[in-house]
């Protein structure tokens, strides 16, 4: 079975029916094959990671989990072989948080995200290398945090390409800085507003049972104040009939 055959089989399986990024993948691949450090790699695995790139650098939907399956490699190895091809393609361009939600799935943090980078960007003016992928993945991962938005964390951690003990604590960071920014209280807001609710609830729901009972009491002060009346009425006019007589 040729290349190509075996290209369009994966782009299917992968859902990538675009011509497109079909073709660009055949251009990467056709690129990778003249390069001597590229032959490490599985033919198998190259064509995957290939549509990957395609689909990355023009914004199409791409399934992680399928390509890990077709390729043969565990996320971080795959990741890995991602960042040295991108290398030798000449795309090792500024990851974005636009291209990182998009390939996640997630544009719905994308504001957040962009938010909590820019302001880390501003805050911290000693960092040397603002280009490196750990700030964009720090970010994306914080606003998913956020949103209650469920991400595969090993995922975004291989795309940052920092040793784990280094992502967990880029994370911290990222976490009280948000925390500075006032976002991390999207959450409280709303669990102040639910609570605000279910107080309001409970004080309308005693004032009515007070009402209820103060019209029962009304109703027997009433009899009361009405026996009460006629034992009086009874012993003043007994009093005038004594005087009386």
């Amino acid at each position: 079975m040729t290349t190509n055959k075996i290209l369009l089989i994966n782009s299917e399986r992968l859902g990538i029916r675009n011509s497109v990024t079909i073709q660009k993948a055949e251009a990467f691949l056709r690129i990778l094959n003249t390069k001597t450090a590229a032959k490490t790699i599985s033919d198998a695995a190259k064509i995957v990671l290939c549509l990957d790139l395609a689909a990355t650098s023009l914004g199409v939907g791409f399934d992680k989990n399928t390509a890990l399956k077709l390729a043969g490699l565990r996320k971080g190895v795959y990741q890995n072989n991602l960042n040295n091809l991108e290398k030798m393609l000449d795309l090792d361009k500024p990851l974005t948080i636009s291209e990182l939600c998009v390939q996640l799935s997630c544009t719905e943090i994308k504001e957040t995200a962009e938010t909590i980078l820019q302001s880390y960007k501003e805050h911290d003016t000693k960092i040397k290398d603002i280009r490196h992928p750990q700030y964009v993945a720090a970010a994306v991962f914080t606003s998913c945090k956020l949103k209650r938005v469920k991400v595969d964390k090993s995922q975004l951690r291989a795309i940052s390409r920092l040793k784990l003990s280094q992502w967990n604590e880029l994370l911290e960071e990222f976490g009280k800085f948000a925390a500075s920014l006032g976002l991390s209280r999207i959450k409280e807001a709303k669990k102040n507003a639910s609570t605000e609710q279910e107080e309001l609830m409970e004080v309308v729901e005693t004032s009515l049972k007070t009402k209820s009972m103060n019209k029962e009491d009304k109703m027997e002060d009433y009899d009361v104040w009405r026996e009460r009346i006629l034992h009086k009425a009874s012993a003043e006019v007994l009093q005038r009939e004594m005087k009386n007589d």
